[in-house]
């Protein structure tokens, strides 16, 4: 029986054929997940599309998986369909299979997909396999589940780190998922976009003017530019797993950056930490003790992940010594018999990429893939073009297989050490971490300036609740919020700003204002309060690009100042708080949210009489949200 297993994922894509092993799809085990249109409407994928993207950034898409939820997308001046996106990375793994089947034909072709995927995501990659020219059984199997095959029969969590997001699944001895979980802010995407917001804070003060042009490039050399900085930071993450330090050679007129592991581990600390307290209420839900935690994905080589693991849960999580290969792998084994797909689909998990995202580049081609004009416009067919036909996704039924030769066997090394007690068991969970009340709001604490040299406050993430209810919008729905009232607040903004809008004063902006600091971009409301205060409220596109913010601007601060938590309003976070010559700001977050907000006084009048603590009575009487 001929199984072929295909991984599409986010960053790349991994092919596995029964009594073959791991396809050699595109000068490696594994291929870039992206796609290049011609001016002529030719489609390349892989690494040829990485290294035509030099050419023009704008036909290039990095990452397609991330639109599944969106029926087309733009590259250059045409509209594509992204069924072809993918379909295109669906033909790209048959035209290296081909060869190998001998003129045999393929009795199934396994597709591998996020364990939280409805039927809707699911059969559009059906259809995008059929639109490929995939003939024979198509079988849909969650990720998690072909992890666990390879795991033998006993209950385990598969810890998910990949391009886009981070999953877990804790599925019990007959690989059935009881429990699963996802944070869409965090994956490996999101660790290349903290490291370039990490160099910018060190050397965007040279040449302010050409760092903007870095980060919002309008010319195709400055998108080139982009594409190589992105690659330099791409591939100073992955050296950084061995390495101490890497050299990130810089575009001009920037020179060399050195990044060290520890700078890196600070940037994603606190994401880490996040992902460790999503396993563990996940396992909670699942109401089972898992024997091991699974590695997956490429971001788990950082030597943190699996540190942090065992430091917040007390167990060495099992690592697979080819993480990108072990769901491709996995899903050759799975009894299909046994698989089960989650029956109704989530809302759109699609987050618009921020400008800066791009994938890998890499010298290395591969073959053109044209889209057929029968399916999806006026794309040419060329030779090893998709067989004409239209196949409309939503026609291929999901639910359970008939029955297969494979079943779950075989498992993975652990590698550590990690710094665990010895005298810890695998019994699991264990070491969970204890829950905090909120401190007091007298529970301030004064920090000294010196010639600049700012202690950062240390801000966990966690989108934590003092409280629900039907008007308190998640976290989730935070970063996807579009919708604006008539003074410019999302409901996200709404519940940040608690009473303030009540008074009136407030209103849209373009953009945030603080001396001293470029333009924050983002969604903004201004309030002008009373006096002499006022208050910015931002919504940007990450928890991570709203820390950074709030870090940069508390990192401005040259003189004395506060910082305290504070809570209300369904949400808890903390605030900074510092005077210099009659100004005063105060930058405060909420924990888990891609918002912040910018308290800022003129005094006129005894300007030099304005103190931080006076900022934080005003914050904590007049500006915190309420309870």
């Amino acid at each position: 029986m001929r199984i072929l297993s295909v991984d599409l994922g986010t960053a790349n894509t991994v092919a596995v054929l029964s009594g073959h092993g791991v396809v050699d799809v595109d000068g490696g085990a594994t291929m870039p997940s992206s796609v290049y249109l011609d001016e002529d409407g030719t489609l390349r994928v892989g690494r040829d599309a990485d290294r035509r993207s030099r050419r023009d950034p704008s036909r290039y898409e990095a990452n397609p998986k991330r639109l599944i939820d969106k029926p087309t997308m733009k590259l250059g001046d045409q509209t594509l369909p992204v069924n072809d996106a993918l379909a295109a990375i669906y033909a790209r793994v048959m035209e290296a299979v081909t060869p190998l089947l001998m003129g045999s034909a393929l009795d199934e072709i396994r597709l591998t997909h996020p364990a939280e995927w409805g039927p809707s995501r699911r059969n559009k990659l059906l259809s995008s396999a059929r639109l490929a020219g995939m003939t024979g059984e198509l079988v849909p199997v969650p990720e998690a589940i072909a992890v666990a095959a390879l795991g033998g029969g006993r209950p385990l969590a598969v810890y998910d780190f990949g391009a886009d997001t981070f999953d877990v699944s804790v599925l019990d001895a007959e690989h059935r998922i009881l429990a699963d979980g996802s944070l869409g802010d965090i994956g490996g995407l999101d660790v290349d976009q903290a490291l370039l917001e990490h160099v910018g804070r060190e050397i965007s003060h040279k040449d302010p003017a050409a760092w903007q042009r870095l980060l919002r490039p309008t010319t195709v050399d400055d998108h080139r530019a982009r594409l190589g900085l992105r690659e330099e930071l791409r591939l100073a993450k992955e050296d950084l797993s061995a390495l101490h330090r890497v050299e990130v050679t810089m575009p001009e007129p920037f020179e060399k950056v050195v990044i060290t592991r520890g700078e890196l581990e600070a940037l994603i600390r606190p994401s880490l930490i996040r992902t460790t307290e999503l396993l563990i209420s996940t396992v909670t839900r699942a109401g089972v003790t898992p024997e091991h935690v699974y590695l997956v994905g490429g971001s788990c080589q950082m030597p943190l992940v699996a540190q942090t693991i065992a430091e917040k849960v007390g167990i060495v999580p099992t690592s697979p010594d080819h993480p990108e290969t072990i769901v491709a792998s996995g899903a050759q084994v799975v009894d299909k018999t046994k698989i089960t797909l989650k029956p109704e689909d989530d809302k759109p998990k699609y987050v618009e990429p921020p400008t800066v995202v791009t994938a890998p580049v890499s010298p290395a081609t591969s073959g053109p893939h044209p889209v057929n004009p029968n399916v999806s416009g006026p794309n040419p067919v060329v030779s090893g073009s998709y067989p004409s036909g239209s196949y409309p996704s939503g026609s291929y039924p999901s639910g359970s297989y008939p029955s297969g030769a494979y079943s779950a066997s075989g498992s993975y090394p652990v590698t550590g050490p990690y710094g665990v007690n010895p005298n810890v068991s695998g019994s699991y969970p264990m070491n969970f971490p204890q829950q905090q009340a909120p401190k007091k709001k007298d529970n301030r604490k004064l920090l000294l300036g010196a010639g600049g040299a700012v202690v950062a406050l240390a801000v966990v993430l966690g989108a934590v609740f003092a409280f629900s209810g039907p008007d308190l919008p998640s976290a989730d729905e935070c970063k996807d919020e579009t919708t604006q009232d008539g003074q410019g607040f999302t409901r996200c903004l709404r519940q940040l700003a608690g009473h303030v809008p009540d008074g009136g004063g407030c209103e849209k902006a373009d953009s945030a204002q603080i001396t001293g600091m470029d333009e924050i971009k983002g969604t903004v409301v201004s309030c002008a309060i009373r006096d002499g205060y006022a208050v910015q409220y931002i919504l940007t596109d990450s928890v991570t690009g709203a820390e950074n913010n709030a870090d940069a601007i508390a990192k401005s601060f040259q003189t004395d100042r506060v910082e305290a938590d504070w809570t209300g309003n369904g949400l808890e976070g903390g605030y900074r708080a510092a005077t210099s010559s009659g100004t005063g700001v105060l930058v405060f977050t909420a924990k888990g949210r891609p918002m912040f907000g910018i308290l800022t006084k003129n005094a006129e009048e005894n300007a030099d009489e304005l103190k931080p603590d006076e900022m934080a009575d005003f914050f904590e009487k007049t500006v915190q949200p309420g309870e």
